[in-house]
């Protein structure tokens, strides 16, 4: 069985109000739940081999979900914010970082002789930073890390063995551009090696969200578990933008469907394949505010062959699920 986590940044579980999730068109997602539910406050919805759960992500502390306890909590299975004592945003402080050594999913599994891959390519080679910008890594990164994973890059992105994290390629674009413009010296410009305004070469295509989801599928085949991060919906949610709210949402459900058209048809050649989606704190679900919020976040879990998923309540249970579930002798058919 090969397992894929598509983990969506800011995604809560909230009423129809002011809610993008609820405005979007979402037909590859509406498919898997049997209609238009990927909202309200506390559903559990089966249906055919999809089954929709929502998660706890305050994990017992008050006061309202970060990104550094919550990403920290879905990929070991720590429950974090209850060790600190509070929410932590952004990035994991030293703390946590001891808990990602020990606890991974990515070591983990590894350790287990399991095949894993973090599907993201970096922009920036992660290995060249110095200390300092290494502070500022994200839970996944330093996930990954730990297990020992080699990052993918803009070479791989170019072999299509890798998706970058708008999922279109348009932001690596444009940070590409920007960084080879202002390496561009002066010194070429003055003798008129390079004309002022003279367009940058761009090597990196831009996709539509349904081709990357079917490289992602591609990939998955080959790993037994497979991490894809998506964080522009916490990023148009902080924002407040309706419009670029509910775009975000479409891209994401266009990429699950070039995946599912992928795994779907993968199990005509006996290829097991499973998928959970899943958030860390809600955010994009009420833009009536600029923070994160205190709602349920999603667990859409799928299969192409039917699956017996455990039951889960909190973003602390997936971790333990995923590798209890990648080591069962015998797979449900």
């Amino acid at each position: 069985m090969h397992l894929t986590m598509i983990f969506v940044d800011g995604l809560g579980l909230g009423s129809e109000d002011n809610n993008p999730v609820y405005l979007a068109r979402t037909p590859h997602i509406d498919r898997l739940l049997g209609g238009h539910f990927l909202w309200g406050k506390s559903p559990e919805i089966l249906h055919n081999n999809c089954i929709l759960y929502s998660l706890d992500a305050t994990m017992g502390v008050p006061g309202i979900p970060q990104s550094a306890t919550g990403q920290t909590a879905l990929w070991t299975g720590v429950n974090t914010a209850a060790l600190l004592g509070y929410h932590l945003r952004g990035f994991p402080n030293e703390e946590l970082k001891e808990i990602i050594n020990k606890e991974s999913i990515f070591k983990k599994l590894r350790t287990q002789g399991k095949k894993v891959t973090f599907a993201n390519a970096f922009f920036r080679n992660v290995s060249d930073l110095d200390k300092s910008d290494k502070a500022d890594l994200s839970a996944s990164t330093l996930c990954a890390l730990a297990g020992g994973l080699k990052l993918r890059t803009k070479e791989d992105l170019l072999a299509g063995k890798a998706v970058f994290q708008d999922i279109t390629n348009v932001i690596f674009r444009q940070r590409e551009a920007q960084l080879i413009k202002s390496q561009i010296n002066q010194n070429l410009l003055n003798q008129g090696y390079v004309e002022q305004g003279q367009a940058v070469p761009e090597e990196v295509p831009i996709i539509e969200p349904f081709t990357a989801g079917r490289r992602l599928a591609g990939l998955s085949k080959e790993y037994d578990f497979t991490l894809f991060e998506y964080f522009q919906t916490d990023i148009k949610g902080h924002k407040g933008q309706p419009e670029k709210a509910i775009k975000a949402i479409e891209t994401l459900d266009e990429f699950l469907g070039g995946y599912l058209e992928v795994a779907e048809s993968l199990i005509l050649s006996g290829i097991k394949m499973a998928l959970i989606l899943t958030s860390d704190h809600g955010n994009i679900e009420d833009l009536t505010t600029s923070t994160h919020t205190l709602n349920k976040v999603p667990a859409l879990c799928w299969s192409n062959y039917g699956l017996k998923w455990p039951r889960l309540e909190s973003i602390t249970d997936v971790t333990p699920a995923i590798i209890d579930l990648l080591n069962e002798k015998n797979e449900q058919a």
